[in-house]
């Protein structure tokens, strides 16, 4: 039996710039450079340009911007009990970001050792020193690989209550098919009560802290 899958309809958005956090999922080297040893060509490259634009609405729009690196030790299990391929060692070029989305210096970095941003790692400290908090903050989840680290993300966000945002042009898998499979999962009924799928051309931010500033400040008459 054949099944087909299709992307879902990229939803409008217009979002609390106040509550919005942009999280950027592992752009770096080894997966988004053209020198790097798994680089994921034109399906990585080509959204390395829109998540810089979104991250530079959200910016200036007053939202937060956190972004995560994915890092291996060079004994870890997964490579000398599992076999899996050796990639991103920690402290090495691979494991660096691409020039174009280098963290801002207030842009913190949290770092995991796994696929999943959450697991033993800052991550909800994170969260609560920037006071996103659950059934609140608007968590935009970009980055790659769609089926891989960034469907952790979105699970890892989903199942904390967090209203979650992806970007279908914002995320990246070498594998279109697979790509379907994220997106299709994060439209299933595990996922669409608080997640979301849009495009970055359709999301626009409001401050309500600015917007309520200018309801409270008397009218201004020359």
């Amino acid at each position: 039996m054949q099944i087909e899958l299709n992307y879902p309809d990229p939803v409008p958005l217009e979002l609390d710039a106040s509550k919005t956090l942009l999280v950027i999922v592992d752009m770096e080297n080894e997966d988004a450079h053209p020198s790097g040893k798994r680089f994921g060509g034109e399906a990585v490259t080509s959204i390395i340009p829109k998540i810089a634009s979104l991250r530079r609405k959200v910016r200036n729009a007053g939202g937060l911007v956190v972004h995560t690196q994915s890092v291996r030790k060079p004994d870890a299990l997964e490579f000398t009990l599992f076999h899996n391929v050796v990639r991103k060692i920690e402290g090495t070029w691979g494991a660096e970001f691409v020039e174009e989305l280098k963290p801002g210096r207030d842009e913190p970095v949290v770092v995991k050792y796994t696929h999943d941003c959450f697991y033993r790692t800052e991550m909800e400290s994170v969260l609560e020193r920037l006071e996103m908090r659950p059934g609140d903050a608007r968590i935009i989840v970009t980055g790659i690989a769609s089926r891989g680290c960034v469907q952790c993300a979105v699970t890892g966000f989903s199942i904390r209550d967090y209203y979650v945002y992806v970007p279908v042009d914002c995320t990246a898998q070498r594998d279109e098919k697979e790509k379907l499979q994220a997106f299709s999962l994060f439209a299933s009924f595990g996922y669409r009560y608080n997640v979301t799928v849009t495009q970055s051309d359709l999301i626009r931010f409001v401050d309500s802290r600015q917007a309520a500033y200018d309801s409270q400040s008397p009218i201004q008459t020359r």
